[in-house]
């Protein structure tokens, strides 16, 4: 009831009392610390890049907080926590929590502020990646599609099919998705996407970065 809700308010006060009441510019902010939102900040933290987490569930916090990361407690929905992120200043938003309507929200106020930042969110299916470029998303990753794609890929190559053959196939088939997504949104710029973890090269920020959503055609 009432007391619950408001001993769980206090333990969020508590928690972002305790050092997160001034933010330091980070290189990327990660929204969302559940099982992705973990992994990608263990490959900032593999390549040494600076990052922080913000986590709207209080436990999840703690766990984090003790276990070594950074994060903070914050609900984004709200504007002054977002105010707070100094998005202006950050290289890049990931997206990382499985909420579709969210994320759309999100997508669409980040990108009205921040017309370059790169914001590189989770999407839960085809139709929500659709929806998450027409906000504004720089690359939207169908969680489950990806996934198929990298099973298919390891897959192959057991059975003995070379790399080479493997990885266009996988190309390929990621297009085909990628021209399905724009179908089905009636996108006005084809999307990007391509696995966020690949031996095929790194991303760079304009390789991420859709024709309609670059630096020049954003000012």
């Amino acid at each position: 009831g009432h007391d619950m809700a408001r001993r769980i308010e206090l333990r969020g006060e508590n928690i972002a009392a305790s050092g997160d009441t001034h933010i330091e510019p980070k290189q990327t902010i990660i929204i969302g610390f559940g099982r992705v939102g973990r992994l990608v900040a263990d490959m900032m933290k593999a390549h040494d890049q600076s990052y922080l987490a913000v986590e709207s569930n209080i436990d999840v916090v703690a766990e984090a907080k003790r276990d070594g990361y950074e994060i903070i407690f914050g609900n984004v929905a709200r504007t002054e926590m977002l105010d707070r992120l100094r998005l202006g200043h950050a290289q890049s938003l990931v997206l990382t929590m499985d909420e579709p309507v969210l994320s759309v929200q999100l997508v669409k106020k980040v990108r009205a502020w921040v017309p370059d930042l790169p914001i590189i969110a989770r999407a839960r299916d085809i139709e929500h990646a659709s929806e998450l470029y027409k906000a504004g998303a720089t690359n939207a990753v169908p969680e489950a599609l990806e996934g198929s794609l990298q099973l298919s890929e390891a897959i192959l190559v057991e059975n003995g099919v070379a790399m080479g053959p493997v990885i266009a196939s996988i190309h390929e088939k990621r297009d085909q998705l990628r021209q399905q997504i724009q179908e089905d949104g009636d996108l006005e710029n084809e999307p990007i996407l391509k696995s966020l973890t690949t031996d095929r090269g790194e991303a760079t920020a304009d390789d991420l970065v859709p024709d309609g959503l670059s630096p020049q055609a954003s000012t």
